[in-house]
């Protein structure tokens, strides 16, 4: 690909890559583990508090066993920055999380996620995903949880 057609591509790959990060976040917030997987290339890897699991299969099994211990998860994502060199696609996000688990614990989180992205049939899938948190702390999260449901249809889907 020449270097226009690169830069011309940028705004497109950053758009299908808010509407990943969007999903993923949904999914999330939704404790929905298919969808969430379904953000992820087949041989990514994903590294959690210094430990890296790799494979969707083993991907997920942590994200389940994580997600177990939780009343509700609500992930908002905010800024981002991403590199588009050729086939390479890289990223970053920071995010804000806020938890709480069985026992009534809450927690907030504020991190940033370092990606790798790779096109996979057409759609942009994590390849590889860093956390690190910057600050996590007790939140007070006092109140009723109203569980999401996913909504009808695509509001993701972009028409021209």
């Amino acid at each position: 690909m020449n270097a226009s057609a690169e830069r011309n591509r940028g705004p497109e790959v950053e758009r299908e890559l808010r509407a990943l990060m969007a999903r993923y976040c949904d999914a999330v917030n939704r404790q929905d583990g298919d969808d969430w997987i379904s953000c992820w290339a087949d041989d990514a890897q994903w590294v959690l508090m210094g430990t890296g699991v790799s494979g969707q299969r083993d991907i997920l099994a942590l994200w389940q066993q994580l997600m177990s211990g939780f009343d509700f998860v609500l992930m908002l994502p905010s800024s981002c920055l991403f590199a588009v060199e050729g086939t390479t696609v890289t990223g970053h996000w920071y995010l804000q999380e806020y938890t709480r688990d069985k026992h009534g614990n809450s927690t907030t989180n504020i991190s940033r996620y370092r990606d790798t992205y790779r096109e996979v049939d057409g759609q942009w899938r994590y390849q590889t995903r860093e956390c690190h948190f910057i600050v996590s702390g007790a939140a007070g999260l006092d109140g009723p949880y109203n569980p999401l449901v996913k909504l009808p249809g695509n509001p993701l889907q972009i028409t021209d």
